[in-house]
């Protein structure tokens, strides 16, 4: 039998030696997750006895964290946009290069009246974009498209936590028979096929459906090109999609490509890099 104290002392040195960056944050998240305490209980408690069974479980978890696997996934949680959302290895965990996707996406449109307007949200993952928006526009219409039917039953798990109507759609964009959409926003599989083995062992854990743009990154946004413009008609007024500098060039002449008469512009993120291309009428 060990307490607290000595369970904080050993996760945080096996986190430290195996070069986890903030191992005194995750070590306190596992804890916290593991053995159902908050975290302020996990920080200021040290003399809780912990069973020999709930040791064993902080060092098989904490095993599979220096192995590689994401926090998240461990947590079976994420915090974005200042909400807790649930995360689980069918669905990308959310980052903050997607925060910026949905500040620039609401900045476009927050002045408009989008009462009954209809936003679709293309890849929709764990759900965070159409729930966040949703909560933003309460008076518009809200879809969320995603091939991966385990990550739309997770979109669902979280919309129903979050308590927000959203229209889920278990279809590839271009299959799919939605129209009328006036504002289309994505974060896309937007990585080149040949990039993947060359990334972190971390991101390796994440499903590669959501990663895998094809061989030129451009799969899934030459999807919702075709899709807005033969089933939806060019009726989008806004299109903002995430991307990779990597595809900077190829993505903005496949966009002038489809949007000859469209005003076309891409936006750098906090770290200077192109994250975003707005098409805009």
């Amino acid at each position: 039998m060990i307490n607290l104290g000595e369970a904080k002392k050993a996760t945080f040195k096996t986190l430290l030696e195996n070069n986890i960056k903030d191992y005194q944050f995750e070590g306190l998240s596992l804890l916290s997750k593991i053995l159902e305490l908050d975290t302020k209980t996990v920080i200021t408690e040290n003399n809780i006895e912990i069973s020999l069974e709930q040791k064993y479980l902080i060092e098989k978890i904490t095993k599979k964290r220096i192995e590689g696997m994401p926090l998240a996934y461990l947590t079976k949680e994420k915090l974005f946009f200042n909400e807790t959302f649930y995360v689980d290895k069918n669905v990308l965990i959310p980052r903050h290069e997607t925060e910026e996707l949905i500040d620039c996406f609401f900045s476009l449109i927050e002045k408009e009246n989008l009462k009954n307007k209809r936003i679709l949200d293309v890849g929709t993952g764990s759900g965070i974009i159409p729930i966040i928006s949703k909560k933003k526009f309460p008076k518009a219409n809200i879809f969320s498209l995603d091939k991966s039917n385990n990550a739309i039953k997770i979109a669902k798990k979280n919309a129903a936590e979050k308590e927000v109507e959203i229209n889920f759609i278990h279809s590839e964009i271009i299959k799919a028979n939605i129209n009328e959409i006036d504002y289309v926003i994505s974060n896309p599989p937007y990585i080149k096929t040949e990039m993947l083995s060359k990334l972190s062992n971390e991101v390796n854990f994440e499903p590669k459906l959501a990663l895998d743009g094809g061989e030129d990154g451009l799969n899934i946004i030459r999807d919702i090109f075709l899709w807005e413009k033969n089933t939806n008609k060019n009726n989008a007024k806004k299109i903002i999609i995430e991307i990779d500098e990597n595809i900077t060039s190829e993505v903005k002449q496949l966009a002038e490509y489809f949007y000859p008469k469209m005003s076309i512009e891409i936006i750098k993120d906090l770290a200077e890099k192109d994250r975003i291309i707005a098409i805009t009428e």
